[in-house]
Formats: structure tokens, sequence, C-alpha cells
């Protein structure tokens, strides 16, 4: 986890520093000593995980601290460092994956890495769509490899409606534009939702898909998408978006045409 270190204490910071070192998983992108410093660092968005020392100086304790980068990295994970446990409850209330009491031991040091360690396997879904560029579907980090191209544009469709129902009209529309929606294309269009249903399934995420009275749309509870985040206000993933929106779909270009309004202005 990509972790910094806040505390105005510099003789304490080094050991901290070495301990946390120690720990797998834990690469410490910076140590500062002053909040301002801290809030100002340009790589904040790409940071899993923060130590804060509460008893801040200059104007700011650590909590608040804590709310002010969040506005900036809303994944962001946080293990306050304390020397009054009376600040425990709030840390509770400032979602802290832990809180380390001091003078700490090594133990509680890695228990609350640990803890927010599972915390964050807890948070982050197995399932993410992505659809910056080009359109793809993840489960565990890895892609699903489609068997039917138009399988994939469906559920890509599904994906951008954002969890709204579609009709097999609206699907023969949009997926089959040049076609006429007679008997022929209805069927080649339940052939394709049974399709993707059937792939789904072979890919132990059935019940992504929902179905029910010739109407169909997804799950979003079950999955992580680039584009709901960044509709969400997520200012790091809004970052990411250059104009390119599942550009391999050409229905995709209204959309994209809509989200124009999250790139940076010259």
């Amino acid at each position: 986890m990509k972790t910094i270190i806040v505390d105005d204490e510099k003789a304490a910071v080094e050991v901290f520093k070495y301990e946390a070192e120690e720990i797998e998983d834990i690469d410490i992108e910076g140590v500062f000593y002053n909040w301002n410093d801290a809030l100002e660092y340009g790589g904040i968005r790409n940071i899993d995980l923060a130590f804060l020392d509460i008893e801040l100086g200059g104007g700011m304790n650590g909590l608040e601290l804590a709310s002010r980068i969040r506005d900036k990295n809303p994944d962001i994970m946080f293990i306050f460092i304390t020397g009054d446990e009376s600040y425990a409850m709030e840390a509770i209330k400032h979602d802290a994956a832990g809180y380390i009491v001091k003078p700490y031991s090594s133990e509680s040091l890695r228990y609350a890495v640990e803890t927010a360690r599972l915390l964050s396997k807890r948070n982050k879904k197995r399932i993410v769509a992505r659809t910056f560029g080009y359109f793809d579907l993840f489960i565990d980090e890895r892609p699903v490899m489609f068997k039917s191209g138009k399988a994939k544009e469906l559920l890509a469709m599904l994906v951008d409606r954002q969890g709204g129902t579609v009709t097999t009209d609206q699907i023969i529309g949009t997926l089959w534009e040049d076609r006429p929606n007679d008997v022929s294309t209805q069927n080649l269009c339940c052939k394709i939702c049974k399709t993707l249903q059937k792939e789904l399934d072979d890919n132990g995420i059935g019940d992504l898909l929902i179905t029910a009275r010739g109407v169909r749309s997804l799950d979003i509870s079950k999955f992580d998408c680039d584009l709901y985040k960044m509709l969400d206000g997520n200012k790091h993933v809004a970052d990411r978006y250059i104009g390119e929106y599942m550009m391999e779909y050409s229905w995709a270009e209204n959309r994209a045409a809509l989200l124009d309004r999250y790139l940076p202005t010259k």
C-alpha cells in the first residue's frame, strides 16, 4: 500500500518510518512534518494509507487534516497516532482504519496495518467495469475474455445505463440499428441475451444480470465502475478521463459528449 506519514516530531517519525517499512506491502511515498506540506502533496490521489498524528501543530489537528485529504482522495484510509486515548472515539467517527496510542509496540503497529489491509480488501469489489478508452470487465484484476463480441456490447450498454432497465426494442435499436425490428432480429436479441447470461455464469458472476418481464438491467452494487465514480464526484477518477469513452461503440458517442464537462479547461 502506498503510504504517507504526517507527524511534527521529526525524531519520532524516523523511528516510526523504519518500523513501518519493515511491514510487508507498506511503501512509504512521503513523510511530512506539517499539515500544509501533506495537503499540497501532488501524489495524494494515489495514496492508499496515511498515518496521521492527531496532535499536529500549526492550527490543524490530524482529524481535521484527514477530512481535507479525503476531499482529494475519497478512497484513502487513515491510521491515527495519538498519545491520548480519549481521541479514539473521534478517530472512529472519522472512519479510521485504526489508531495507535503512544508509546506503541511493533505488534500494535502491525495489527493496525493488517486491519487496514483487510478493510481495503473488503471495500474493494472483485468486479470492475472500465469504460474510459475501450470497454472491459475485470474479475480480481483479470479481464473477462468474452467469446461473443455482441454479448460484451450488450453488457457495455447495460453498464452505460447505470442500473436502469432496457427493453428488447431498446437493445435492438442500439445494437442493431440498421436491422428491422422483426421476429428474426428479436430472436437474435434473445439469443444474445442468453449468451451474455451464460458468459457471466461461466465466470461465476451470473447474478450481475437481472432479467424480469422482458427487461434487463445490472445489479450495480456488485461492481465498481470508473464512470460511476466520476459521476459521483471522485476527483481522482475524473482526472483520468481524457475524453475517450467506450470507443469501440458508436452509440457511446452521446455519453462521451455529455462527459466533456469533466475535461480540464485550457
